[in-house]
């Protein structure tokens, strides 16, 4: 995370330098300082100002984008006293950002998001720190919403969430095994596919634990286009949203491939490269996937979607062995790391 301070006084300085050696940065001084601070909302992940905020909200408005997007910005005045919450406080971290910072210099964060505000969860932090992906994050004023009133709402899951499960303003329930019966109160459903339909009547945010791994084999000079195709293919037909993607493997002959590179940057997923001698030492033949002589005579590997989805996965459960496409192969598995099933 890469975090910038601003300052405009000597003051201020010592206070940025002072921040700066718990919380490394770089520090940026008053000369030409709207040009960097403008800069830098594309560039860093936190800013801190140490001046007014008038001054900030004036040079950054023009910026805001969403709060998906934006970074952490927090403004401090110069003697530290306070440290204020400003925008993209639960995505972008600034609630903790300002939190962090006052407790360096013993002052007070200002947070006035709502849910933090009555100490209640608020589900866009709670999925940045439970790595989960947000499928629609229009929902979510509407769910924080209900809880912010005391309505009821409910969360479908089958994993094991202490914050959740602590929480008495909460309903959980497993994942329903019907999705044509919408649910009775606004809902959150946390899970890698489930999606209630037809569309309910009741707000229903959706929320992906990254637990599924993609092996992905293919010729040489294979685009991307394809490659992405097959991988969205293989994981609807599984059920599974991309945003349960928690990485795409391949095996070391395929690292460079451009297509497989282009198709997890594209969908914002890490590469990860297994190495041969570990397929190699797996029991292929009493897995009962899929094997290939033909693949084996190029790669020098019995299996390689398949196989590198499993050791990627934590040799977690196969969901899928290879799916084959026109010079692409996809197999899915699901990672054994992460929250366990309630």
């Amino acid at each position: 995370m890469k975090t910038a301070y601003f300052y405009l006084t000597p003051a201020a300085e010592e206070l940025a330098r002072r921040l700066a050696a718990s919380h490394p940065g770089d520090l940026y001084g008053k000369e030409d300082f709207k040009n960097k601070m403008k800069d830098a909302f594309g560039r860093y992940d936190n800013l801190v100002c140490i001046m007014a905020t008038g001054i900030v909200v004036r040079i950054l408005a023009p910026l805001i984008f969403h709060k998906t997007s934006d970074p952490a910005v927090v403004v401090m005045d110069q003697k530290g006293d306070y440290a204020i919450s400003l925008l993209s406080g639960h995505l972008g971290g600034a609630n903790d950002l300002a939190r962090e910072m006052a407790e360096i210099c013993g002052g007070q964060p200002v947070i006035t998001t709502g849910t933090d505000v009555a100490g209640k969860i608020s589900f866009d932090s709670f999925a940045k720190k439970n790595d989960l992906g947000i499928q629609n994050i229009g929902q979510l004023r509407f769910i924080s919403g209900n809880i912010l009133e005391d309505r009821k709402v409910i969360v479908y899951t089958n994993y094991e969430y202490p914050e959740i499960t602590k929480a008495d303003y909460l309903t959980c329930l497993p994942v329903p095994e019907d999705p044509a019966k919408g649910p009775e109160a606004p809902a959150v459903v946390i899970d890698e596919g489930f999606t209630f339909s037809p569309k309910p009547d009741q707000p229903v945010l959706y929320l992906r634990p990254r637990t599924i791994c993609a092996g992905i084999g293919c010729k040489k000079n294979r685009e991307a286009q394809p490659i992405e195709e097959a991988l969205r293919q293989t994981l609807k037909e599984e059920g599974l949203s991309p945003l349960s993607l928690k990485c795409i493997a391949t095996i070391p002959l395929k690292a460079e491939e451009p297509g497989i590179i282009e198709t997890a940057n594209r969908i914002g997923v890490p590469m990860k490269i297994i190495p041969t001698e570990e397929i190699e030492a797996l029991d292929i033949a009493s897995m009962g996937i899929a094997t290939s002589d033909f693949v084996a005579s190029k790669t020098g590997v019995l299996s390689v979607s398949t196989a590198s989805a499993y050791l990627a996965s934590g040799r977690g459960q196969i969901l899928r062995d290879k799916a084959k496409y026109k010079g692409i192969t996809v197999a899915l598995a699901k990672s054994s790391s992460g929250q366990e099933p309630g």
